[in-house]
């Protein structure tokens, strides 16, 4: 262990709720807490304030507005200013020889730059020039978009080009950005999304689930933040294009935060924001992840696989995986023979419990957090 700092700015909140953005930076966190005498998160609530100290890790989340000008201050600086900058906590403390700046996406750059941080490392979530590519559902988000997607795109290569380091999710995203931004092919670090195995393992085996053949009734499960886009928008695909062509014998369970307000046949239901997806995940059937859009790689197809679950995604969903199609995974981009290959698995429990075991060893083998603490500690090794 050294005597230095990693102070990690991440965009959203770590409590109460947590997303796939959170469980990579805090995963990422823990791997680094051997390593530096002290790992923090700092971010910012709309709501709460939330402090305390998680596996060696100091979580400090802060209110993100001191009063209605400075929210509107922020949001108009969103739409307009080029030298816009996501909100941080108080970082005064952490500003010292020490402390080794991490910043989860670009948007932090210039906040960086205001309080005179040049060494840091990028975590790039996504490729975020490519959320332009994903479709919107209000106004007030077309219009933020259009006012912001070119300087984003420029804080985003401006991040890349004056990183320490960057950390990719996957083969993918590293070659996208290096094709656009060729300094950083000598200083980039693929550190995959992943999920503790031995956690999803043990609750399978302290859950065993015994299916009775005669049950009359399927699950089948869609994982995701509502409140995304493409998520909203795979949602729209399973209640008009995928649950109608099913009986209700064959129930569609939407789990996410933000469920929309859209019409649904019968046999699609919107469970909401729910603790603990495991037992969920546990007592489906198939596991779908019918994507249009979005970037980096999903965590809701790494949490399917690892408790054993077969899957039926398409190649965005799945982008980013190191998958072998129809052996660890159905990869299927017609909507049509989507629901085609969610019945033929549905016929064939042999079919899906292969599918399942193989996906699990995939897990095992190269998306479990603890296979990348070496990498990831040879990339900070850069930073000193």
């Amino acid at each position: 262990m050294i005597n230095n700092r990693l102070c990690i700015l991440y965009p959203g909140s770590v409590y109460p709720l947590q997303n796939g953005g959170t469980h990579r930076t805090l995963n990422i966190a823990k791997l680094g807490t051997d390593m530096f005498s002290q790992v923090s998160v700092l971010t910012v609530d709309g709501k709460k304030t939330y402090e305390r100290k998680l596996d060696n890790v100091q979580l400090i989340q802060a209110k993100k507005f001191r009063d209605p000008f400075d929210k509107l201050k922020y949001y108009f600086d969103g739409a307009f200013s080029p030298n816009f900058s996501l909100k941080t906590p108080f970082i005064e403390p952490y500003l010292n020889d020490l402390t080794i700046f991490q910043i989860e996406g670009p948007y932090f750059y210039n906040a960086l730059k205001k309080n005179g941080i040049k060494k840091f490392i990028l975590n790039e979530h996504n490729v975020y020039w490519e959320f332009g590519q994903n479709p919107l559902f209000n106004i007030k988000d077309i219009i933020f978009s259009r006012l912001s997607s070119k300087r984003n795109k420029s804080l985003e290569i401006k991040a890349l080009k004056d990183a320490a380091h960057v950390l990719a999710c996957s083969d993918r995203d590293a070659h996208v950005l290096i094709d656009k931004v060729p300094e950083v092919k000598n200083k980039i670090t693929i550190i995959p999304n992943c999920v503790n195995f031995k956690e999803y393992l043990s609750f399978q085996i302290d859950h065993p689930r015994v299916r009775d053949e005669s049950e009359s009734l399927f699950a089948v499960i869609f994982i995701g933040l509502l409140t995304y886009p493409p998520n909203r928008d795979a949602v729209e695909i399973i209640s008009s294009r995928i649950a109608p062509k099913f009986g209700k014998e064959v129930q569609f369970l939407i789990i996410g935060q933000n469920p929309p307000n859209i019409s649904k046949p019968a046999n699609v239901r919107f469970l909401g924001y729910v603790e603990d997806v495991k037992k969920y995940i546990l007592n489906s059937d198939i596991c779908i992840a019918p994507l249009r859009y979005g970037s980096g790689t999903r965590l809701k197809i790494l949490e399917y696989m690892a408790m054993g679950k077969p899957v039926v995604s398409t190649s965005k969903g799945a982008e980013g995986i190191d998958y072998t199609n129809y052996q660890d995974i159905v990869i299927e981009d017609d909507y049509k023979k989507f629901t085609e290959r969610i019945a033929g698995l549905l016929e064939n429990r042999a079919m899906r419990e292969q599918l399942g075991k193989n996906a699990q060893q995939l897990i095992q083998h190269k998306y479990d957090w603890e296979i990348y603490r070496k990498p990831l500690h040879d990339a900070y090794e850069t930073c000193f």
